[in-house]
């Protein structure tokens, strides 16, 4: 008994010491990740900002490396001082939290850095990309001998932009001449494309609640069984509807138009049943009581169905934009080359891929404009969407 007593003092002295030692292996792992993490951020912003106010022509590159160079020491300072910040405010932490429960500090501090570097993951391929856009024509794939994971360009341009937007020198020389050359350019694809997938999310939501809500709700002679051959036709591949869907297509006179693009895709089944699916949960006395209020059918649908299934309707919306935004194949068939009108944003990204070559600084810099309204909308939509995909996950 006296020997485990003089024992455990020099337990806790060990344990203590090991505590330390873990804190300062995780301290040194977040100070070299915030210094690479901040410092790939802060100078991505003087590149962008460098590339920006160097004007155009053929020494634009040249001006904005050499802007660059002169503001290595205010982005090199930046992620040094947020890194030290960083670090004073942990330790700080650590040393004002109680011995019980610094392992828990520690444990919690494993899970920040782990999601840190799930996070870096992630975002990586979206970063590459912001920072291919900005490379020269050629340089694209180009890896930085001295530091590989400095994927900054130290030479950046944006011709890539310009060129894709059509407003440089000779694309603005061409336009003035050529009204058709005027269209060709990546604006007019990313409006074909929101005007497309917006119009075609709208209309398949709509008509899916609409049916959602008949088969949820309303008695209808075998409405079972033609709820079960709705769903069997899921079953079937896309690509079969594509050969009558295209002669239909061309039968009505709509090649080459906007509404071939999502017309023949307005019959969501998928969306029928997942909408169905939540209305099952309403209960009928809601409805009930909007009827002996005097409501229509069309109120009842409006007022009452509608609001309670918010959440999963904004869900199906979403779900489709994102479908028909990135839609190449079909969109692919239908379209009139010989009008720009009818190009939409991936068959446009596809143009600037030759058979033997492919403009990779083109098609990053049109691909980072083609992420803005999906990320647009899921910012601010993602509480309903979350709350849409988790429906019923719970069993209350």
């Amino acid at each position: 008994m006296t020997s485990l007593t003089a024992l455990s003092p020099h337990e806790t002295h060990s344990a203590k010491v090991g505590r330390v030692l873990y804190f300062v292996l995780l301290v040194a792992i977040m100070i070299s990740m915030s210094y690479v993490i901040s410092g790939q951020l802060f100078k991505f912003a003087v590149m962008a900002l460098s590339a920006y106010v160097a004007p155009e022509g053929a020494t634009a590159v040249a001006e904005a490396s050499k802007l660059m160079s002169s503001m290595t020491v205010v982005h090199n300072g930046l992620a040094v001082v947020l890194t030290i910040v960083l670090t004073i405010i942990v330790v700080r932490k650590f040393i004002n939290t109680g011995h019980v429960h610094r392992m828990a500090f520690l444990h919690r501090m494993v899970l920040y850095l782990a999601l840190i570097v799930g996070v870096v993951v992630v975002l990586f391929p979206f970063f590459w990309m912001l920072c291919t856009a900005f490379k020269p024509s050629g340089q694209e794939l180009v890896i930085s001998k001295t530091n590989p994971f400095d994927i900054v360009p130290s030479e950046p341009t944006l011709d890539n932009f310009r060129r894709v937007l059509k407003i440089d020198a000779a694309s603005k020389a061409m336009a003035a001449v050529d009204a058709i050359e005027q269209k060709k350019n990546f604006g007019t694809f990313f409006l074909n494309s929101l005007l497309v997938a917006t119009t075609a999310a709208f209309m398949v939501t709509f008509f899916a609640a609409m049916g959602a809500y008949v088969f949820s709700k309303k008695q209808l002679p075998y409405k079972q069984q033609i709820f079960m051959l709705l769903l069997a036709t899921m079953m079937i591949p896309g690509m079969m509807f594509m050969v009558p869907q295209f002669f239909m297509v061309c039968k009505m006179g709509l090649f080459g138009t906007k509404w071939a693009m999502f017309l023949p895709h307005l019959a969501s089944v998928f969306g029928i049943f997942m909408l169905k699916q939540f209305m099952d949960t309403i209960p009928d006395s809601l409805i009930e009581a909007a009827q002996i209020d005097g409501a229509s059918e069309w109120q009842v649908f409006r007022v009452v169905i509608v609001p309670l299934a918010f959440p999963i309707i904004l869900t199906l919306f979403l779900l489709t934009f994102l479908f028909h935004w990135s839609n190449f194949l079909w969109q692919l068939i239908v379209t009139n080359f010989e009008n720009p009108l009818s190009i939409t944003l991936p068959v446009g990204l596809a143009l600037f891929r030759g058979q033997y070559t492919s403009e990779l600084g083109l098609i990053m810099s049109a691909s980072c404009f083609s992420i803005v309204p999906i990320a647009v909308l899921f910012l601010f939509a993602q509480r309903y969407f979350i709350a849409g995909m988790t429906q019923g996950a719970v069993k209350e």
